[in-house]
């Protein structure tokens, strides 16, 4: 008896342990389509343990190219067999795993025969790619936004305040500025601040984000500056804060208007010395970061309280940017909606195609007091409970599909303004600048509104304070 490399009793054990060892899928049925080997990974693909599958038909995981019929008559009828001659062929399909899902894997087939040249049975192996194809549609998605006219970068919209934006994130991202963002809870500054990142020469290194209200006081400043070890109960070892993990690319801070006093004194040193210290440590290490800072909050009324240090407002608001709430923008949701059903299909596997127009029109009757966000969180709940290709109103929340409670909603959040500041804008933030758009504008007091991103009582009232005539035969000051 001719002996194997271990000898004669370990070649069940060799075998096995090389089937196991495959990182793919692998199944080898014989001549009649019947299943001989399912090694580990095939169970851990498919859900199905081997002892559920040798000596069943190959038909039962349902491979979508598969020719054979029930009986499993037509077995060398694989497509794959049928392509060519080549020893091994391989195609894209999807097969049925345990609880009805559909996959999509790569699919490779050998026929194995005999010395004698009769077919045996045949070979497969099978990979899983499915992050591969989220990844394609992700990527396809991502050319689609960064390319079209009406995004930029996971940010979407075609409205004027949201080109006039767009317009301002490109200066951003082609300086190096301080930048403070202002908006909404959930209008979406965290994706602002991506995107200027993105446009920026500081793209190719980190983008380190922090949400300032969400720790206390002492690990705030540890998360920012970093510790040493011993500085306090629990600092087993020294620990690099934020600033350190993106120097060279960009922080960005939400809610700066949380801060503490003592966080803002050391936060308005790092913008002023480019240097931070570590907890516990007084060396000072020198860094290279630009800062984008976001709040919700009125910074400026803040700063007329005391509760914010006037010197840190200025120093974040060297360029700022107002995102404008979704009520201010509706024209915006049909894209919106399009863009979430995109990524949720690639998500959940589903094919949802749209949504009803009794379903376009509640949206645009709905205040959305919780802007982008909450719109993005609706369409997720649609996915949940859509039975068919397209979202209905009953797929939606109660609060939002029945028109008292949502009319009742937007009442009770009093959205007319809340508490933050209009968009700022830099081109008018004296009266000869002022004068000079209501000039080159005819006086056209909309037109200057819509230039600024600002509204055309905002104007009014800057013309007001600022005493200038609104006689359009004015070219002076009062």
């Amino acid at each position: 008896m001719k002996k194997d490399i271990f000898g004669t009793h370990s070649t069940t054990l060799l075998y096995e342990a090389i089937l196991d060892t495959i990182l793919d899928g692998l199944v080898v049925v014989d001549a009649n389509c019947r299943i001989k080997v399912w090694n580990k990974a095939m169970e851990k693909l498919t859900g199905y343990d081997a002892k559920e599958t040798i000596g069943k038909l190959c038909t039962f995981f349902k491979c979508s190219e598969c020719k054979n019929d029930e009986r499993g008559e037509n077995c060398l009828e694989c497509v794959l067999l049928k392509k060519e001659k080549s020893a091994i062929n391989q195609l894209e399909c999807t097969i049925e795993v345990k609880g009805g899902e559909k996959i999509p894997v790569f699919k490779n087939a050998r026929i194995l025969k005999d010395k004698k040249g009769r077919v045996r049975g045949i070979l497969g192996t099978f990979t899983d790619i499915r992050l591969i194809k989220q990844l394609q549609n992700e990527v396809s998605l991502f050319k689609k936004c960064t390319t079209s006219g009406h995004n930029m970068g996971r940010l979407v919209g075609e409205s004027h305040v949201m080109r006039k934006l767009f317009e301002r994130i490109q200066l951003a991202g082609d300086s190096d500025a301080t930048v403070l963002i202002e908006g909404e809870t959930g209008a979406g500054k965290e994706l602002v601040a991506e995107a200027i990142h993105h446009q920026g020469k500081r793209k190719d290194k980190a983008l380190v984000k922090l949400n300032c209200s969400a720790l206390t006081e002492s690990l705030l400043e540890s998360e920012l500056f970093g510790h040493v070890k011993g500085s306090f109960t629990g600092a087993v070892k020294d620990k690099i804060g934020r600033f350190e993990l993106a120097d060279g690319g960009t922080i960005f801070l939400d809610e700066i208007g949380d801060l503490s006093p003592l966080i803002q004194l050391k936060l308005l040193r790092v913008l002023q010395e480019k240097e931070i210290e570590r907890v516990g440590e007084s060396l000072a290490r020198k860094i290279d970061v630009r800062v984008i800072a976001a709040t919700h909050r009125n910074l400026h009324l803040l700063v007329k309280e005391g509760r914010f240090r006037k010197d840190l407002y200025y120093r974040l608001r060297v360029f700022s940017l107002g995102i404008p709430p979704l009520r201010k923008r509706k024209e915006d949701i049909p894209l919106l909606v399009d863009s979430f059903i995109n990524r949720l299909n690639t998500i959940t596997g589903k094919t949802i195609q749209g949504v009803t127009n009794e379903l376009d029109h509640c949206f645009l009757d709905y205040c959305w007091p919780g802007n982008v966000r909450e719109l993005e969180n609706v369409i997720e709940h649609g996915f949940v409970t859509c039975q068919g290709n397209t979202l209905g109103l009953l797929d939606l929340p109660i609060e939002i599909r029945e028109v008292e409670l949502r009319r009742a909603e937007c009442q009770r959040d009093d959205l007319a303004d809340k508490s933050l500041p209009q968009e700022p804008s830099c081109l008018a933030d004296t009266p000869p600048q002022l004068l000079a758009l209501l000039k080159e504008y005819h006086w056209n007091k909309s037109e200057v509104a819509r230039k600024l991103g600002i509204s055309r009582t905002t104007v009014w009232r800057k013309m007001k304070r600022w005493n200038i005539h609104l006689s359009p035969s004015s070219d002076h000051l009062a």
